[in-house]
């Protein structure tokens, strides 16, 4: 039987002497038949492009979870065969659920979701503008408002700066945006002169580079400067970070680009009350607070649209994206787009 483009992935495979070949592959299973009773088949439409997925590509034990996998933990299609409700062509979402991780997930042109992962989508957002959010707006949305309930009400003046730090990647961006769109004063970090004037135009007061932010003397405790922090990049400039956050400020971290290690002290915790939250979009929200979510982002795209950076991307294109991503020279969102 002849396979057609869209019944195409790129799929991920561990070998037996520990190397790593990818590349795109015959899904292997049929599309159009009805698939098991707690699975629903989706035409993907769009996929968004995450940090965990690039990893993924690079066979990364700790995200790719069997010997071989389709990344891609965004979904966003519609129904081909109705199912347990969904008519046959209904517009979806999925994010998480083990998508890319321990089940194939959305860089092919079909993909079996489980049924509980399943939302409808919300009607104002088509899938490239769904997958332009994705996980990366979810997390953003969720620090922005883990950092409103957690940061001292003494920090609400419009002068107070609030950091954003790997501020060019697509969850920096979005969440830019959010903060400054709450009235917050957004100081954006980036290494990157290329994303100066993006990062502006998302409401960023201030856009600087890691030297700026981080003292280089080795003291536990430097001058306050942060109210809230929502920090992309992990390791030591976290840490950094973290010695100069206000008191009763806090931290939403988020992510390990700049490495998983932490090295820091108890004094910013107990000497200035600063409260450190981990951010985890993928397991933590249940399917009833995503949707109440995605509805928010819908409403917030229009604000992001004609600013954030999006790179549409051939399930041929994915290798090549990764490896960008990994070494840290890609800029807003990637969507993969399936053909």
């Amino acid at each position: 039987m002849t396979t057609t483009a869209q019944e195409t992935c790129w799929r991920v495979r561990r070998m037996p002497d520990g190397t790593v070949a990818a590349g795109v592959e015959p899904l292997g299973w049929e599309p159009r038949a009805a698939g098991p009773d707690d699975e629903v088949v989706v035409r993907v439409e769009a996929a968004g492009f995450n940090y965990k997925d690039a990893l993924c590509c690079a066979g990364h034990p700790g995200v790719m979870r069997t010997a071989a996998l389709v990344p891609g933990i965004d979904v966003a299609g519609v129904v081909v065969v109705a199912a347990h409700g969904h008519a046959a062509g209904t517009p979806v979402v999925v994010t998480g659920h083990g998508l890319g991780e321990v089940r194939d997930g959305g860089f092919a042109g079909f993909v079996r979701v489980p049924l509980a992962a399943l939302l409808p989508r919300p009607a104002a957002l088509t899938a490239e503008g769904a997958m332009a959010l994705g996980t990366a707006g979810l997390t953003a949305l969720l620090a922005c408002d883990r950092l409103a309930a957690l940061v001292s009400p003494r920090h609400a003046r419009p002068d107070e700066a609030w950091l954003v730090t790997g501020a060019s990647g697509g969850v920096g961006m979005l969440s830019v945006a959010l903060l400054a769109a709450a009235g917050r004063r957004v100081v954006a970090c980036s290494r990157k002169p290329a994303a100066v004037a993006t990062l502006r135009a998302l409401g960023a007061a201030e856009v600087v580079g890691p030297e700026a932010i981080v003292d280089p003397t080795p003291k536990t405790l430097v001058a306050g400067r942060w109210a809230g922090v929502v920090d992309t990049v992990g390791g030591g400039l976290l840490a950094g970070v973290l010695r100069a956050v206000r008191p009763g400020g806090a931290v939403a971290a988020l992510g390990m680009a700049g490495g998983a290690d932490l090295v820091t002290s108890v004094h910013p915790f107990i000497l200035r009350g600063v409260t450190l939250a981990g951010i985890d979009a993928a397991s933590l929200p249940t399917q009833g607070e995503r949707a109440a979510l995605w509805g928010r982002l819908a409403a917030f795209w229009p604000t992001v649209a004609g600013w954030l950076p999006v790179t549409r991307l051939r399930l041929a294109d994915v290798g090549a994206w990764a490896d960008r991503m990994r070494r840290g020279e890609t800029q807003g969102r990637g969507v993969v787009i399936p053909e």
